[in-house]
């Protein structure tokens, strides 16, 4: 089968140039003396005919080898790369012109057998060109076409010939460049951009009676980054890299994207498709924590197997979920937050008849937004926590101590009924008697809910629940909610200085 590091060997063979930020100068020998130590660094060795010309360095007979050993690989990896040329320009550039009217054969050796395939580079208007000054390189790449695909495979006996791969991947009006500035070459900054991304996996393993088809596709994609202070890119741990003021920043946006996928195994088989029409991603991580924030829109969700009886159908206009995390441990408290949001979401007939088989309730869109938010110390750096999750008792092993709560917003809506809430609590990490070891809360929580009486008669005329039961749930909500509407109850909880909880101003503990 393909290796799990194929992509990464795909990767590092395409885009081998860009991976470093320790370029001295810009000249064919100082570049391939890079394009070395990059593979060095990826524990690969190089094997290669070196020539020089006019222009620059000629590089034929190209390996990568990589042997295995017992802690990293069960597999020695072999892969005979393209020719290059690495050619030096008048105006002070260098270019990096691979030959892509050859092949790319990878072989992997376990013991005796050996597996081997054989990659058809894909190219067209490609060029490929490190310039700029001096310590701050620039690398470019820009193609009207660009990508792999797998042309042939040889696999061991064992595997009786039967086996079918079909596989590529290719990138469509690709511009992409990276910095390389700073002082030191410790501030990248990178930006990538694409018309479309097609990723394409078919196979059917007879032995194993397997088989599977994925069709990755984004159009419209743009990536920009920016990193700064980065002083290091082997031996320093992210702690030390933020506590030295190391931050980065991303931005990702698309078009149209989905992914489908169809697998069959003995087990069943499952297929399904995710889609949206576009989506936004942001992040930032610095000392002071990770943001991150993402966004879709008029997406869709299907899946179906033989192990479920109704296939999931489930649409929506807009969607988002973001956090914000501490991530060092600091001596004032810190932001955290959680953000999550989903409007006009519906549910496909078939699949909300599993719920309501007689119709009797409106399957209509749902809505949800939720923003959490407050101020926690973090009792150790989050990058050095590892959780035993062996240990029995493991309740106290995230290591935050949160002072505030928030509570931001709280907006739900469907089958007519809606419920929106606010406010928020200070915690009393110091008073963990009055609530039985949890921290004292201080704060006050306001609910509004709306059309649950008619729902609920609702449950009770559709035969859901009986009488009793829909007096038992109006009872229950007398206990926390008055009347502030036609079908509108309202409730205040809060919790005071003294211990006690109270609904509406009635005493609950």
């Amino acid at each position: 089968m393909i290796p799990k590091k194929l992509l990464t060997i795909i990767v590092l063979v395409i885009f081998s140039a860009g991976s470093s930020h320790a370029w001295a100068q810009m000249n064919a020998t100082i570049v391939w003396d890079e394009i070395k130590q990059i593979a060095s660094e990826n524990g690969y060795k190089i094997s290669a005919l070196i020539s020089q010309s006019e222009k620059g360095i000629n590089v034929t007979d190209f390996t990568l080898i990589n042997k295995a050993n017992e802690t990293t690989e069960v597999a020695t990896v072999e892969i005979d790369l393209l020719d290059i040329q690495i050619l030096e320009r008048s105006d002070g550039s260098v270019e990096i012109r691979p030959d892509y009217d050859q092949e790319i054969t990878i072989k992997l050796y376990e013991g005796r057998e050996v597996s081997s395939f054989v990659l058809k580079p894909l190219s067209d208007n490609t060029t490929m060109i490190i310039s700029g000054e001096v310590g701050a390189p620039d690398f470019k790449i820009n193609s009207s076409t660009l990508g792999l695909q797998l042309k042939e495979y040889d696999l061991p006996p064992r595997y009786q010939g039967n086996e079918f791969f079909e596989a590529s991947i290719i990138l469509n009006g690709l511009v992409a460049n990276q910095a390389f500035a700073g002082k030191i070459q410790d501030s990248p900054k990178s930006s990538f951009q694409a018309g479309y991304i097609n990723l394409f996996l078919n196979y059917d393993i007879p032995a194993e009676q397997m088989s599977g088809l994925i069709r990755y596709n984004l159009e419209d994609i743009l990536v920009i980054s920016r990193q700064d202070n980065l002083v290091s890119n082997t031996s320093a741990n992210l702690t030390n890299l933020l506590e030295t003021g190391y931050n980065a920043l991303g931005s990702y946006s698309v078009g149209a994207g989905s992914i489908e996928f169809d697998f069959s195994s003995p087990d069943g088989n499952l297929k399904g498709k995710l889609a949206s029409e576009n989506s936004n991603v942001s992040s930032s991580l610095t000392q002071n924590g990770l943001l991150f924030d993402a966004y879709f829109a008029n997406g869709l969700f299907k899946l179906s197997s033989s192990g479920m009886p109704i296939p999931v159908d489930i649409s929506f206009k807009n969607g988002n979920y973001g956090f914000t995390v501490p991530i060092l441990k600091q001596m004032e408290s810190q932001n955290f937050g959680l953000r999550l949001g989903v409007s006009d979401l519906l549910i496909a007939q078939d699949l909300w008849g599993l719920i309501d088989p007689n119709n009797n309730l409106k399957n209509g869109p749902i809505n949800a937004k939720i923003a959490l938010s407050g101020k926690a110390k973090l009792l150790e750096n989050l990058t050095e926590f590892r959780p035993n999750f062996n240990e029995e008792n493991n309740s106290n092993s995230i290591p935050l101590e949160v002072d505030e709560m928030f509570l931001d917003k709280l907006d739900l809506s469907l089958m007519g009924t809606s419920l929106q809430g606010e406010g928020s609590v200070t915690l009393d990490n110091e008073d963990q008697i009055t609530f039985d070891g949890f921290p004292k809360p201080v704060g006050s929580f306001e609910f509004v809910l709306s059309g649950v009486n008619a729902l609920v008669d609702k449950l009770i005329s559709s035969g859901f629940i009986d009488s009793d039961t829909g007096m038992g749930a109006r009872m229950m909500l007398s206990m926390f909610t008055i009347p502030t509407g036609e079908d509108e109850l309202s409730s205040k909880i809060e919790f005071n200085s003294l211990g006690h909880i109270l609904a509406n101003g009635q005493r609950l503990r």
